[in-house]
């Protein structure tokens, strides 16, 4: 073999190669995007029956021993969706699901032991919560004497999935169902089905479900 034909057996080698990568990659964004059309159109119909039915949630959401908040209904379902520039392609970012959890109630809580005041200002930053953070002195000496929380029991729950093209693969984050908690996994694109979604409907809706079978990378972080 000349040396001339050993450049044209590389060349001819790289040039397979590239055209089997572009290839890869472009099925890889079919995929995820596929999925994703399937995710929007499968939220945008479910939003609008959970917002008729108001689903009470099966979680107790604890802040502290003596509150705790349980068959809160699952109301103003809201979907949206951001999309992107991925080379000359126009693709999904990510979409979203999220919902209110009402009471109505207003709190003031006080705690005077520091792992207390990180547990309930962690569960309140979780839930989406505005609340007010005041510290109490002794009227004569000025010491701390604990801090007052005041908010009201208004909160947030959430479904994001963001698109993973180049492993053709969704990112799930789902917050505040299981409690004051962000879950956060992936399936693969060619995974995700109607099937699959009817899973997830069942989990928000307190039912059975079998969600994260086969799921990747699962995580469940509590506040």
């Amino acid at each position: 073999m000349s040396f001339l034909d050993d450049l044209k057996r590389q060349a001819e080698a790289l040039k397979a190669q590239k055209d089997g990568d572009a290839a890869s990659i472009a099925r890889n964004l079919a995929l995820t995007e596929s999925a994703c059309k399937t995710v929007f159109t499968y939220f945008t119909t479910l939003a609008p029956q959970l917002e008729v039915l108001r689903p009470p949630s099966h979680a107790r959401y604890t802040l502290d021993r003596q509150n705790v908040l349980e068959r809160l209904p699952l109301t103003e379902f809201r979907v949206d969706s951001r999309r992107k520039k991925l080379g000359n392609e126009d693709v999904f970012d990510f979409l979203v699901m999220h919902w209110q959890l009402k009471t109505g109630r207003e709190f003031q809580l006080t705690k005077d032991f520091l792992p207390d005041m990180e547990k309930l200002e962690a569960k309140l930053h979780q839930s989406g919560m505005k609340f007010e953070n005041e510290a109490v002195r002794h009227a004569e000496n000025g010491k701390l004497q604990c801090r007052r929380y005041t908010f009201v029991a208004d909160f947030v729950g959430l479904v994001r999935v963001t698109a993973q093209h180049e492993s053709a693969k969704l990112h799930f984050q789902v917050q505040n169902v299981d409690g004051f908690e962000t879950v956060t996994l992936e399936l693969p694109a060619l995974e995700v089905s109607g099937a699959r979604l009817d899973e997830l409907a069942k989990w928000l809706t307190g039912h059975p479900h079998a969600f994260f079978k086969d799921a990747l990378n699962v995580r469940r972080v509590e506040a």
